[in-house]
């Protein structure tokens, strides 16, 4: 792991502690230490379980100094489908987006045109890899899920229990040529877990070696079907062109019959990425 890397894990954790000191939280003392299979235990027993969720979400996305703000209605079937149709504050929709397992579908109305393919195009558009199971968790406040062979670490972070690894994984890493290159690289995952509740409030996803890290906070818990959601999260990613995405849910519902509407007008041109 090079300096550069180094530093970036440090300045990292460093913006997470600030944000751990906020709010009222349990005090270090009251903390007993749990084996780390029974905290893996009850942070598994205390995901949000659910077959559909629906909601209304404001969105702020910063990026490379520009700034924009938009309302979008979220609905997601688990493991299965994410869907959400993008209103600015006309309430007018101008793009609309579905996203399976292996494809990602945009249609955008305001240039009557849209988009088919799979994960390279989020990838490409924030800078970090994405699959579909880890941007379902992220949506939902749901840890991201740790390797079977991880080695994890366990240990008392001020006010809350912290899970972390340093793992060897695969990851595919891809050019504007068709092929894929693939090779062993550490990615670094940590978790900062509520003592009383078992949810998840913060998380760091790094990957040393291309200088990318994506932070992640929630907070605002509101109890939907007698299941604690977050309402409002906030994410950071730190790269060559670094993003923060804020996220604020109105309107949460759990297994509502749901709808996932996808209709691409014969007048659109599909365009490529």
């Amino acid at each position: 792991m090079n300096k550069r890397s180094q530093l970036l894990i440090s300045l990292s954790l460093v913006v997470l502690m600030s944000a751990c000191s906020k709010g009222k939280l349990v005090s270090r003392k009251d903390l007993k230490i749990k084996k780390t299979e029974y905290l893996l235990e009850q942070i598994d027993e205390h995901k949000l379980n659910f077959t559909t969720f629906s909601a209304k979400a404001d969105i702020k996305l910063e990026r490379s100094g520009e700034k924009q703000s938009f309302k979008s209605t979220i609905r997601l079937k688990k493991d299965s489908a994410i869907w959400m149709s993008i209103t600015p504050l006309l309430g007018i929709e101008v793009a609309r987006v579905l996203i399976t397992k292996d494809t990602v579908k945009i249609i955008n109305r305001l240039e009557k045109s849209y988009f088919i393919g799979d994960y390279l195009y989020i990838n490409k558009r924030f800078n970090i890899e994405f699959d579909f199971d880890q941007l379902q968790a992220i949506l939902l406040g749901n840890p991201i899920e740790f390797e079977s062979d991880d080695k994890i670490l366990f240990s008392l972070d001020k006010d809350r229990y912290y899970l972390g690894d340093l793992r060897k994984r695969k990851i595919k890493k891809a050019d504007d040529k068709p092929q894929k290159i693939e090779r062993k690289d550490e990615e670094l995952l940590s978790l900062w877990i509520d003592p009383e509740n078992f949810k998840t409030l913060n998380f760091l996803l790094t990957d040393p070696t291309a200088d990318r890290i994506l932070l992640g906070e929630y907070s605002d818990f509101r109890t939907v079907e007698k299941q604690l959601i977050p309402h409002k999260l906030n994410f950071e990613i730190q790269a060559e062109k670094p993003s923060t995405v804020g996220i604020e849910y109105s309107r949460v519902y759990l297994d509502k019959a749901i709808k996932f509407s996808f209709n691409i007008s014969s007048k659109y041109e599909q365009v490529y990425y």
